[in-house]
């Protein structure tokens, strides 16, 4: 009884973000989308799926709610009990959980090359077979798209074909769809019978790095970063003047958008979109990470803490964190980069600097990976379920 009161009074008052077009609305305002086969009730256009999604094929009709709070919805036409919520603004139908769980938005942005699109499948893959069984997390798509284009543009090319992913392009449709999963928490009760403690939905974003080029394209199409939980903020090294120079040796390296300008317009996207005072500090979690860090040997001490590979465990390592923090920050000094760290440190006030490699070497002139073996690319990701909450530390 408790619990069906609360849900009546969450769905009221409390708004949600849409984890596809990150729009906000209350869950009483969602409607259903009909569960019946096609036989049973026909199929019909959906003007909202169009003008958004650029979805065409007609769908199975939208059961409206008119503002009032259910779990479920009967279809007048075919009489068929429907589960099935939508967001209210895309018509993109919701993971079952939504409305128990919140949903976290974890953008994951940087320059064009700088290795995004190399990134998502590592961390997924870290966190499937490695990480996410010692912490007792269990990551899940959660529709078929995302199945269907992880494994066709992500996983397929880098691990079953070892080559290069080529980058996300700005006009690409998929660039506008964010990967959604469902990340599960597990642990046992106080009989020590096995349960589920927390469910989160999580959306991952892979846009394509020519939207940060200005403040218009940023606004229009990245609307999901100043609605996020955390971002992480990919650097690829070799854009910095000092590490280019030590380590191209007169080998042309096309220079891409500074990685200031990107903190500068997402300062300026947040504030204009929580409509915070220049002055005001944003409290969004900013993970800064060196990527390729594999480039960067020959520049780094061997004894390192971030050359490294982090202790397996079933907490997040604060003091590993802490370790590799201040190394980052003294490496990007001494690559003459102090503004950068001064922008971080001022205008987030949460933030961690780290160092990854997704592939772990370098890929040959044809384009293809020997041997694939990330490093630490787990460390920004775990920083910031911590700074959310949903994980714990050592103590």
């Amino acid at each position: 009884m408790f619990k069906k009161i609360y849900k009546t009074i969450r769905a009221s008052w409390v708004k949600e973000v849409c984890p596809f077009c990150f729009e906000t609305f209350r869950l009483k305002q969602t409607p259903f989308r009909c569960a019946s086969q096609f036989d049973r009730c026909a199929p019909e256009p959906d003007p909202v799926l169009s003008m958004v999604w650029g979805e065409k094929t007609p769908n199975a009709k939208v059961l409206p709610t008119n503002n009032k709070f259910v779990t479920s919805l009967v279809c007048n036409d075919c009489g068929e009990r429907s589960y099935k919520r939508i967001c209210p603004a895309c018509h993109q139908e919701l993971p079952h959980t939504f409305g128990n769980y919140r949903n976290y938005i974890f953008a994951v942005i940087g320059a064009s090359g700088a290795g995004k699109s190399h990134y998502i499948p590592a961390l997924i893959e870290q966190i499937k077979n490695q990480v996410g069984q010692r912490m007792q997390m269990l990551l899940q798509e959660v529709n078929d798209y995302t199945i269907n284009r992880y494994r066709k543009h992500f996983y397929e090319p880098l691990y079953k074909q070892h080559k290069v992913i080529e980058g996300t392009q700005q006009e690409d449709i998929n660039a506008r769809m964010p990967m959604t999963y469902t990340l599960t928490f597990t642990g046992n009760d106080f009989l020590n019978n096995s349960s589920i403690k927390k469910a989160v939905t999580i959306s991952f974003f892979d846009t394509a790095g020519e939207n940060f080029k200005s403040d218009d394209t940023l606004s229009i199409v990245n609307k999901y970063i100043y609605r996020s939980n955390g971002i992480l903020l990919l650097l690829d090294p070799l854009q910095i003047d000092k590490v280019r120079d030590h380590l191209a040796f007169g080998i042309s390296i096309s220079k891409n958008v500074e990685a200031t300008d990107i903190v500068s317009r997402i300062v300026k996207l947040i504030q204009l979109g929580c409509d915070l005072d220049s002055g005001k500090i944003n409290k969004i979690p900013l993970a800064l990470a060196l990527s390729k860090l594999d480039a960067l040997k020959p520049l780094m001490p061997s004894q390192l803490q971030i050359n490294v590979s982090p202790n397996p465990g079933s907490a997040f390592d604060k003091r590993d964190f802490e370790a590799v923090d201040a190394e980052v920050r003294s490496l990007i000094a001494q690559w003459d980069s102090e503004y950068l760290i001064h922008q971080v440190t001022t205008q987030f006030a949460t933030h961690g600097f780290f160092g990854l490699s997704a592939l772990g070497s370098t890929p040959d002139a044809n384009g293809k990976i020997s041997n694939i073996i990330p490093h630490r690319v787990a460390d920004p990701f775990l920083w910031l379920l911590y700074c959310n909450g949903l994980i714990k530390a050592y103590k």
